[in-house]
C-alpha cells in the first residue's frame, strides 16, 4: 500500500515539473528577447543583474555631473558678467565722447565701476569697488548710470529659456 502511495506521488510530483517546464518555455518564448538575447545568449538574472550595474554607473555619473554642475554655478556667480558703460563729454570746451565709465559686475551685483576722464591737459582715470550694486564712495551720474546699465543684465536670461 506504501509502495503505491508513494509511486501516486512521485507520478505526481514528475507531471507537475513536466507542467512547469512546459510553462517555462512558454514563458520563454513569449518574452523572446527579454529572456535569451540572439547575440548574447545569457538568463534573465544574468540580464537584470547586468541593467543593475549599469544603472549603478549611470547613477555615480550622474552625482558627479551635479556636482561639476553646482561648481560652475557657484563659478558663474563669482563671474563678471554684468557690463555697463556709458561715453560722455565732462567739459563744454572739448569734442567727442571722449570719457568714459564702465561698470563690471558679478551676479550678486559686486565688481567695480572704471572712469576715465578725457582732458586737453590729459586723461585721468578712476576705480571704485561696488558691493551689492553700492559703492561707499560718492558716483558721478555717469556711474552711477554704468552701475544701473550693468544691475539690469541678468546673466542667466539665456539659460532659463
Amino acid at each position: 500500500m506504501i509502495q503505491i502511495l508513494v509511486l501516486v506521488v512521485v507520478v505526481a510530483l514528475a507531471g507537475m515539473c513536466v507542467y512547469l517546464v512546459i510553462r517555462i518555455r512558454a514563458m520563454e518564448v513569449a518574452f523572446g528577447r527579454f529572456f535569451q538575447s540572439q547575440d548574447t545568449p545569457e538568463s534573465i538574472m544574468q540580464t537584470l543583474n547586468r541593467y543593475a550595474d549599469q544603472e549603478h554607473e549611470q547613477n555615480k555619473r550622474l552625482k558627479t555631473l551635479e556636482t561639476h554642475a553646482r561648481d560652475i554655478q557657484t563659478l558663474a556667480e563669482h563671474a563678471h558678467t554684468r557690463i555697463g558703460f556709458v561715453r560722455f563729454n565732462p567739459f563744454a570746451d572739448t569734442g567727442g565722447d571722449q570719457s568714459f565709465c564702465l561698470a563690471v559686475l558679478d551676479y550678486k551685483g559686486n565688481g567695480w565701476v572704471l572712469s576715465s576722464i578725457h582732458a586737453r591737459t590729459g586723461s585721468r582715470v578712476y576705480a571704485k569697488q561696488i558691493l551689492l550694486g553700492q559703492s561707499s564712495h560718492n558716483l558721478s551720474d555717469e556711474e552711477s548710470t554704468a552701475v544701473t546699465k550693468a544691475l539690469k543684465q541678468n546673466p542667466y536670461k539665456h539659460a532659463a529659456e
